[in-house]
């Protein structure tokens, strides 16, 4: 059994560590979660979240400090970005890993729970994207194994106080980077579980010590920011929980009540394809696994969590990333069960179809790739992008041949290895393989990096909104003017000391009349002009234009 521990570790660091730069930084998102911590570095207000120096109130700050701490350790750059993110999936599994241990008492569910978990196709794109998604999840992880560990403790221990403050610390660390939903995914998960497990009474008793452990956490944070910014907190709980709980906000993605069933069973791709071998084993075994508390506890950990974000109005993919981990563990009780009571034959089965289709899938796109390099299709690699799609084909031959070695492997222990393994190498080459076609639009670095050189410390920068977290990131400036637009900024720019910044069409042409030539430049995207002068710009590609008055 070391050996497959050490296996996933080898493939935790594959997928996860070792390719985090290995793609541009993507806008809007990545950027910001790298602006707002480099703006803390340079300003040593580590207080006050601030986007292009503008109060940025969407969120509190502690992701904001995981990131401006891996920024000093490693540079501005994107694997430092990402790599709390990275760290946080590993956390996750890892913790994972020793619950499942400790009450299965079985090390197969143990390393099986964690490879579903990092293996899973939402996880591990968020686990290596600059979004404050997964270190929230480690945090809630956290809180959900430290509950658990103490529950199922009968009497009061030293480790039962230890647990149940560390369940408080994990929640006030997960208030500090998200927000109130640190104590909203927890309270949704556990009230059902202790009525369960007729428990309920001890609701009464076990909350005290969290609460505290999880004040001395968040509270002097709390304290300082409403002492420096008293509105802090009426934005951030009024418009970015009420109000999107209610959906009464027109910018938090409202989206219909079902959205999250496809992108439960999206994001667990390769995984949901053996749910229907899940459902056989827990529905054989029903008796037996129902009456586990850990099975239990899973369940509700993935049931209430998923239910509270489908009621919620505004709807994201990445809000439903804290219901994997008890997917996982239900998923390798499942698998583990199913192949111990002599099943095989269904996943076998799903194998075998797999294979076929990745086979397929690989001549298939071959053919579609060549023939639109001679201009019969629509192109996605152009012929200057061979490399990129040869390698992605012999990766899903790769993945094909692993899921084939699944389908005849004798033992199931080498099914489940091959099913979890084989994608490693597509998994891998995702960071490195992505059409320039799609690059193009979102990693405005790419584009906005050919510039750095003519914007001197004394230009001035006026760009629309869609473009000034890179613009800022990039050049390294934070006092940007907007023109026309405010975008997400628009409830800091109503302060008078920033208001300024938000400039119109004629105070656009009057900088323009007294800035030097060249010192003057507008960013936008595409030919997205919006009543801007040609004339008096030198225009340059991908709509970066300097002033020529």
């Amino acid at each position: 059994m070391k050996k497959y521990i050490i296996a996933l570790i080898i493939l935790y660091f594959a997928i996860y560590i070792i390719p985090l730069g290995g793609r541009p930084m993507i806008t809007p998102d990545e950027y910001r979660y790298a602006e707002i911590p480099r703006e803390m570095i340079e300003s040593g207000d580590w207080i006050t979240p601030r986007l292009a120096n503008v109060r940025y109130f969407e969120k509190p700050v502690m992701g904001y400090w995981l990131n401006a701490i891996s920024i000093v350790l490693f540079g501005e750059n994107s694997f430092a970005i990402r790599l709390s993110s990275a760290i946080s999936a590993g956390i996750s599994a890892l913790m994972l890993w020793m619950l499942v241990r400790r009450f299965s008492k079985d090390e197969e569910t143990a390393w099986l729970s964690a490879g579903i978990f990092l293996t899973s196709v939402l996880v591990y794109f968020v686990g290596t994207f600059a979004v404050l998604d997964s270190p929230t999840t480690m945090f809630l992880n956290g809180a959900m194994v430290c509950f658990f560990f103490a529950a199922s403790e009968g009497k009061w221990t030293r480790f039962k106080v230890l647990a149940l403050a560390m369940f408080g610390i994990f929640c006030g660390l997960a208030f500090l980077t998200k927000g109130f939903l640190a104590f909203a995914v927890p309270f949704v998960a556990i009230v059902p579980y202790m009525f369960w497990e007729k428990r309920w009474k001890e609701l009464f008793i076990l909350p005290w010590i969290p609460i505290l452990t999880a004040l001395l956490v968040a509270l002097p944070w709390a304290l300082m920011i409403n002492f420096r910014e008293s509105d802090f907190w009426h934005y951030f709980f009024w418009v970015e929980h009420v109000q999107r709980l209610l959906g009464k906000s027109e910018t938090q993605h409202p989206e219909p009540f079902w959205l999250y069933i496809p992108i439960l069973l999206g994001g667990a791709l390769p995984w949901a394809l053996l749910f229907p071998c899940a459902f056989i084993s827990l529905r054989k075994n029903l008796k037996q696994v129902s009456s586990a508390p850990l099975l239990r506890y899973a369940v509700c950990w993935l049931v209430f969590p998923f239910l509270f974000f489908s009621a919620s109005s505004g709807k994201l993919a990445t809000y439903i990333l804290p219901c994997f981990a008890p997917l996982a563990i239900i998923m390798a009780i499942a698998m583990i069960a199913y192949f111990r009571t002599g099943c095989s034959k269904m996943f076998n089965g799903i194998c075998g179809f797999m294979t076929w289709i990745l086979l397929a899938g690989a001549a298939g796109f071959t053919l579609y790739q060549m023939l639109a390099n001679c201009k019969l299709f629509p192109e996605l690699y152009s012929p200057a992008e061979l490399w990129k799609w040869a390698l992605a084909v012999v990766a899903v031959l790769i993945w094909g041949i692993g899921v084939y070695a699944a389908w005849h492997s004798p033992k199931y222990r080498l099914k489940l290895a091959f099913f979890m393994f084989s994608p490693v190498l597509m998994i891998f080459l995702s960071n490195y393989i992505i059409p320039y076609g799609i690059l193009e639009g979102k990693a405005q670095g790419l584009y906005l990096s050919k510039f750095r050189d003519r914007v001197k410390p004394d230009s001035i920068l006026v760009v629309h909104p869609n473009v000034m977290h890179a613009a800022a990131w990039e050049f390294r400036k934070s006092g940007l003017l907007f023109y026309s637009h405010s975008g997400e900024l628009e409830y800091g720019l109503k302060y008078p000391d920033t208001k300024v910044r938000l400039i119109s069409e004629p105070q656009l042409d009057a900088i323009i009349r007294k800035t030097p030539p060249g010192k003057l430049i507008f960013i936008m995207r595409g030919d997205f002009r919006e009543g801007i002068p040609p004339a008096r710009f030198e225009a340059y590609e991908h709509g970066i234009m300097f002033s020529n008055f």
